[in-house]
């Protein structure tokens, strides 16, 4: 049924193609004929009925192309890698058949157009018209001969005569070598004529000619034929005795000049009708050479369509085991091969299925045991990585070219940048100058030590702030003695190191506290004793010696028994015994006793009502009782005391600024060591006042007091 059908398709576009060719053929002959035999009337009308068909051919020839470019574009076979090769091989066929069929039709068109143009151009009008001019021109030039003699016939004769006599009209006819010359009534009655010597020839005027000459008294002029001779009369208005008449003068022309005449005029009226179809005779060429474009067009699309039809069958089949062996489906069935170039394709495609299938389960066993070690790799990464991010030492991995491999956040911190910014940068790029030569000797101590690591502390200052980092340099080696880079470990040291020194200090205030206490009050009681026994057995003079001397012996006792209690108290500071208490009036107790005992220091206190918080208040007392002592030192010919307490996400701040001559910057950081003095004290008051703060777990700063002196900062948490 579906072949029958193939075939009365096949049959019927065939009996199209034909027809087509045979309209194009009848239509281009009959063209070609109509503007050579057929009148001009009808063709007018055939020219018109030609333009008509041309363009409905074109359109039905446009449709046929359309609708074949766009099966090409939107319809094809069941597969769309078929639907593209089938659409490519059609474009293709269109595009070789495009091209020199364009270039034809361009071609064909300038022909067109410089044949018409050549035809209907402007010199060729006005040769004609020259030409029609020229020959009327002869005509006028008669015309006005005719009415110069006409003029002189009527002044010299008509007017002065009162009688007409023939025999003065032949004259007068002779005399102007005239071959006619007539004088008519206004009824159109010859009153008196005279001809040459030729047979006379009467040829009467038209009523309607001697009409228009009368009303607009205007000279007319009339071409008479009779036989082979034709006669040019000029009429020219005239009175005779008061009445009006009209004289005609005539002479015979040339026969060959009036054809000539004749034809030129026939010429351009045949040139001007062939003008007006110039237009319809251009489109009606245009839409031919458009015609047999669509045409050309058309056979290429349709045979492309055929041949890529033909040829994506097979090729569809395979497109179609393609797509389903690439969604995993390997046990695709392919239809039994020929013995052509496409069965050799169809055998080749088979043991390639087969080979992919087996690929197929390795690449899956193999993908089985990568995914299980990736996840493996995947878990000691994550570990690795929670290690390095929580251990409280910085960690940073060198290779053999000194860049950074690995680096975790505490490192990062040290260094001051970001982990992303130093991973992969080489450690003298991101490493201060004055550390480099430090790090230098100790990778090479790494490199040179039997055991392949160094350690040492280093002081550093990250942010102005000093530190002291644990250095610990490890080289990295295989077991085959490969060196992949270095270890390095960070570790701060800074608060270790202080609570050992502060421990050794202490230690030391305990001892010296011990050895000194005990003699110094049988030294007191002796310089007593001395004095009481001494001082009535002697004269004047000894006994202002004997009391200098053992006053100053009590006085150096008491200083001793101060530095000794100093001593003890730094040595054993008491466990605090904190309670909710009002820091406001805490501070306000030592504001109050120091501002009576020194009047030429002014204390100023700015306090907001009460703030409570959690301390030990008799150690509170101690810490600003030995502040505002150093503010009375710094300042001995006076100043001002500044005290400014806020509370803040938590933490109570509090602000000690005195006017005195302010702390160095490089001595603030040892400000807080034990017997460090800066204006001859003891050295151990701030040592006393750091320890409080961090016993109740806040801090202490120095800073420059701006214009002048020196600025204490106290950070006390809100609740201890």
């Amino acid at each position: 049924m579906s072949a029958s059908l193939e075939k009365r398709k096949k049959r019927r576009e065939f009996a199209i193609i034909i027809l087509a060719l045979v309209l194009l053929g009848i239509l281009i002959f009959v063209e070609i004929k109509a503007f050579k035999e057929i009148p001009s009337g009808e063709a007018n009308l055939l020219a018109y009925t030609l333009l008509h068909v041309n363009a409905l051919l074109l359109l039905v020839v446009a449709y046929l192309v359309i609708r074949n470019l766009l099966k090409i574009f939107l319809e094809g076979p069941k597969g769309k890698l078929a639907e593209r090769l089938r659409t490519r091989i059609a474009v293709a066929f269109l595009f070789l058949a495009l091209v020199p069929t364009i270039f034809l039709f361009l071609v064909s068109l300038k022909f067109v157009e410089t044949s018409l143009e050549f035809w209907f151009s402007s010199n060729l009008d006005r040769s004609l018209q020259e030409a029609l001019l020229e020959a009327q021109s002869i005509y006028q030039e008669k015309e006005r001969e005719l009415t110069g003699k006409a003029d002189e016939f009527i002044k010299r004769y008509l007017k002065k005569t009162s009688r007409l006599r023939s025999k003065r009209v032949k004259e007068w006819r002779r005399r102007l070598k005239l071959d006619s010359l007539e004088i008519y009534a206004p009824s159109g009655r010859l009153i008196k004529g005279a001809y040459s010597e030729k047979p006379a020839i009467r040829f009467g005027v038209p009523p309607s000619l001697l009409k228009e000459i009368f009303e607009n008294q205007e000279a007319a002029s009339e071409i008479s034929k009779f036989k082979d001779k034709v006669l040019l009369r000029v009429f020219v208005p005239a009175s005779y005795r008061k009445q009006p008449v009209a004289v005609a003068t005539g002479i015979f022309l040339d026969p060959g000049l009036e054809k000539l005449i004749s034809e030129v005029g026939k010429g351009v009226e045949t040139y001007q009708q062939l003008k007006f179809f110039k237009a319809p005779l251009k489109s009606s060429l245009l839409m031919l050479l458009l015609l047999v474009t669509l045409l050309t067009i058309f056979f290429a699309i349709w045979f492309g369509l055929k041949f890529a039809r033909r040829l994506t069958e097979p090729v569809h089949a395979l497109a179609q085991a393609t797509t389903q062996i690439a969604s995993g489906n390997f046990d695709v069935e392919l239809p039994e091969e020929s013995e052509d170039e496409v069965g050799q394709l169809v055998r080749a495609f088979r043991q390639m299925t087969t080979d992919l299938k087996n690929y197929r389960a390795k690449v899956e066993e193999t993908t089985r045991a990568l995914h299980q070690t990736n996840q493996e790799l995947r878990k000691r990464t994550w570990y690795l990585e929670t290690v390095l991010a929580n251990v409280t030492a910085g960690v940073v991995a060198l290779d053999t070219e000194d860049r950074i491999t690995l680096i975790n956040r505490l490192a990062a911190k040290i260094f001051g940048a970001p982990r992303g910014k130093l991973l992969g940068q080489k450690i003298w790029e991101v490493l201060p100058e004055e550390y480099q030569e430090k790090a230098r000797e100790l990778l090479f101590q790494a490199r040179t030590d039997p055991k392949k690591i160094v350690q040492q502390p280093v002081p550093v200052k990250i942010k102005g702030k000093p530190l002291v980092l644990a250095v610990t340099v490890t080289l990295l080696e295989t077991e085959e003695g490969e060196v992949l880079g270095y270890l390095c470990l960070l570790e701060d040291i800074t608060e270790k190191e202080r609570i050992q020194r502060l421990a050794a200090w202490r230690e030391v205030a305990r001892r010296i506290a011990h050895e000194v206490k005990n003699p110094l009050t049988p030294i007191q009681l002796s310089a007593q004793r001395l004095r009481k026994r001494l001082y009535d057995k002697l004269g004047p003079e000894e006994r202002e010696i004997l009391s200098r001397c053992t006053t100053t012996i009590e006085k150096q006792v008491e200083e001793l028994k101060h530095l000794v209690n100093e001593f003890s108290a730094f040595a054993r500071l008491p466990s605090l015994k904190p309670k909710e208490e009002d820091l406001v009036q805490t501070i306000r107790e030592v504001v109050d006793l120091y501002q009576a005992g020194h009047p030429q220091i002014k204390f100023n206190f700015s306090e907001n009502g009460p703030v409570k918080a959690i301390f030990d208040r008799e150690q509170i007392k101690r810490v600003f009782l030995n502040l505002f002592d150093n503010a009375v030192r710094a300042m001995p010919d006076g100043g001002t005391v500044d005290i400014a307490l806020e509370r803040d996400n938590g933490v109570v701040r509090i602000a000690v600024a005195d006017t005195g001559p302010g702390v160095a910057p490089e001595l603030r950081e040892r400000l807080f060591e034990p017997y460090f003095s800066g204006h001859g004290g003891s050295g151990l008051g701030l040592a006393i006042v750091n320890s409080i703060i961090r016993e109740h777990g806040g801090k202490i700063w120095v800073t420059e007091n701006k214009p002048q002196g020196a600025k204490f900062i106290i950070e006390l948490p809100a609740q201890s």
